[in-house]
């Protein structure tokens, strides 16, 4: 007996944001942050660096665009203003954790010997 499979590519269209809010102060914060974002249908992911107090968020654009959810995280009583957008080719490093590794400068831990606790 002989089985076919069919694979079906969506291509969802997504953007990425990378948002500058001020009034981020702990981890709870950022998990507010975070579980506001996730509640807005269009969004796909979200990284939260706390200290820098940047939110990226990956969305459909479709769906929704960086203003709505902007006001999103406004409407949550937080001070954000949009740093970066990115679409189509961009998209993939306008957020990507590479930028994370300026954070990392310095801290001693990166030259292989030990694993660096800030992400």
């Amino acid at each position: 007996m002989m089985m076919f499979a069919a694979m079906v590519t969506v291509n969802v269209m997504a953007d990425n944001v990378k948002f500058k809010v001020n009034n981020i102060k702990c981890q709870n914060c950022a998990k507010r942050v975070e579980k506001t974002l996730k509640a807005t249908e269009a969004v796909k992911e979200v990284n939260v660096d706390l200290q820098a107090k940047t939110v990226c968020v990956s969305f459909d654009e479709k769906k929704a665009n960086a203003e709505a959810l902007l006001k999103t995280l406004t409407d949550a009583k937080y001070q954000a203003e949009i740093m970066k957008q990115c679409d189509g080719k961009e998209a993939k490093s306008c957020c990507d954790k590479h930028e994370a590794k300026k954070a990392h400068e310095g801290c001693g831990k990166h030259e292989g010997k030990e694993s660096c606790d800030k992400k």
